[in-house]
C-alpha cells in the first residue's frame, strides 16, 4: 500500500497528467508518468522483500502486570538473494512492538528480541505478527500478515511486603498461643489454680479434691488462625486502572500472609469470581484466582455478609477497595481492615490505610500498625 508520501505523489501525478492533457503540455504528462512509474516500482520493491520465514518464541507464557513480554523473533532468508531490511510487527492487548531486522544473507538466519508492554491482567492472544517493508524512497509499504497466534497470561504484580505489620502483625501474634474455653480444636496443656472469673466448667474436680484447692484445666488453641483477603470488584468503587492496582495489593497481601505461615483465603465481591472456598496453599493459586477477575455492577456483586455467612470466628479480614469504596461492609467491623487503593484515595474514618497505587501502599505498609 502507499504511504502518505506515496499517496501525495499519486495525487500529484494525476494532477500533472490531467493538466498536461488539458493544456497539451507534454512535459507535465511526462513528469506525471514518471511519478506513476516510480510508484509502481515502489510497490513492487516493498512486496518483493517479504520472503522471510519468521518464528516467534515467547520465553515465558506468564508475566506480571507491567512487565514486558519478551519475544524472540527468528528470521530466516530461504532464498538465494540477499533479504532487504524488514520490520516485524507484533501485538498483545492493543500494545504494539516493532522489531527491525537487518539485511540477511541467502540461506542465513538472525534473531532479534522484542519487548511487548503489558498493562492489564488476563489471558490475551499475542499476535498475529506481520512483516513490513518500505521501499527505499518510503513511497510504499508492503505487509505480510501471518496466522501465528499465541497465548500469554498476565497476572497481578506481587510486591514484597516487609512485615509483619498492620493486620498481619495481629494475625501472627494470634498464631503463637491463644487461650480458648470452648473451641473443640483446643488442647489440654496444664492445671492451675482457679481465679475469680474463670469458667467453672473447666474445674478439674478430681485434682481439686486431692490438692484441697480448686484447680483449673488450661487449654491452648490448636486451630491455625485464618487470614482472609477480599477484593472489592464493584465498578462504583474504582475505575479500571485503579482496579488493576487493587488486584496487585490483594495479591501482595495474600502472598505475604502465605509466606508468614498463616492460613489464607481469597475472595472477591464479584459473584462470577467468588474466590476459593478452601484455604490457599501456593502463590500460584493466588495469581490464578486474581488473573481473570473483572469488575462487576452492584446487581451481580456479593455483600461481605454473604461471603462470611458462616461467621467470622478465627478470621481476620483485609478488604481492598477503591478510592470511592467500600461498596459493602459488615456490622461487626472489629475483624475488618479496609484499605483504599486508587488515585485520590483518602483514609476516612473506618479506613486503615489509603494509597494512590500499589507501590505507594508498599511504602506505607511498614508504619501501618
Amino acid at each position: 500500500m502507499l504511504t502518505r508520501s506515496g499517496l501525495g505523489a499519486a495525487i500529484t501525478a494525476i494532477v500533472l497528467i490531467v493538466c498536461g492533457v488539458w493544456w497539451r503540455y507534454e512535459e507535465l504528462v511526462v513528469v506525471g508518468a514518471a511519478l506513476v512509474a516510480a510508484l509502481v516500482v515502489a510497490l513492487w520493491s516493498a512486496r518483493a522483500s517479504q520472503r522471510a520465514d519468521v518464528v516467534r518464541v515467547v520465553t515465558s507464557p506468564r508475566v506480571a502486570r507491567g512487565d514486558p513480554i519478551r519475544a524472540i523473533y527468528r528470521v530466516t532468508n530461504p532464498g538465494r538473494r540477499r533479504l532487504a531490511p524488514v520490520t516485524v510487527v507484533d501485538e498483545c492487548d492493543e500494545q504494539i512492538v516493532r522489531v527491525p531486522i537487518a539485511e540477511i544473507d541467502p540461506l542465513d538466519r538472525t534473531e532479534e528480541v522484542g519487548m511487548i508492554p503489558t498493562r492489564r491482567r488476563g489471558l490475551f492472544p499475542i499476535g498475529p505478527w506481520a512483516i513490513e517493508r518500505y521501499d527505499p524512497f518510503r513511497l510504499a509499504i508492503g505487509r505480510r500478515q501471518s496466522e501465528a497466534v499465541g497465548r500469554i497470561i498476565v497476572h497481578p504484580r506481587i510486591y514484597p511486603l516487609a512485615g509483619p505489620y498492620g493486620a498481619m502483625h495481629t494475625v501472627e501474634n494470634e498464631a503463637v498461643v491463644r487461650t480458648s474455653v470452648s473451641d473443640p480444636l483446643s488442647g489440654f496443656v496444664s492445671l492451675r489454680e482457679y481465679v475469680d472469673g474463670d469458667d467453672p466448667r473447666l474445674i478439674h474436680w478430681p485434682t481439686s479434691a486431692r490438692m484441697g484447692t480448686l484447680m483449673l484445666r488450661e487449654h491452648v488453641e490448636l486451630r491455625r488462625p485464618e487470614f482472609t483477603v477480599v477484593l472489592d470488584a464493584v465498578d462504583t468503587a474504582a475505575g479500571a486502572d485503579d482496579f488493576e492496582e487493587m488486584a496487585d495489593v490483594a495479591a501482595s497481601v495474600a502472598v505475604h500472609a502465605l509466606e508468614s505461615g498463616v492460613m489464607v483465603r481469597l475472595h472477591t465481591t464479584a459473584r462470577e469470581f467468588p474466590g476459593s472456598p478452601r484455604a490457599i496453599e501456593r502463590e500460584t493459586q493466588v495469581l490464578d484466582l486474581l488473573t481473570p477477575v473483572r469488575q462487576c455492577d452492584e446487581s451481580t456483586s456479593l455483600a461481605l455478609a454473604e461471603i462470611f455467612h458462616g461467621g467470622l470466628d478465627h478470621t481476620t479480614i483485609v478488604f481492598v477497595t477503591g478510592p470511592t469504596g467500600p461498596s459493602t461492609t459488615l456490622r461487626n467491623a472489629d475483624k475488618l481492615t479496609v484499605v483504599r487503593i486508587g488515585a485520590g484515595a483518602v483514609a476516612d474514618p473506618g479506613i486503615a490505610l489509603a494509597a494512590d497505587d500499589a507501590a505507594t501502599f508498599v511504602l506505607r505498609w511498614r508504619p501501618w500498625m
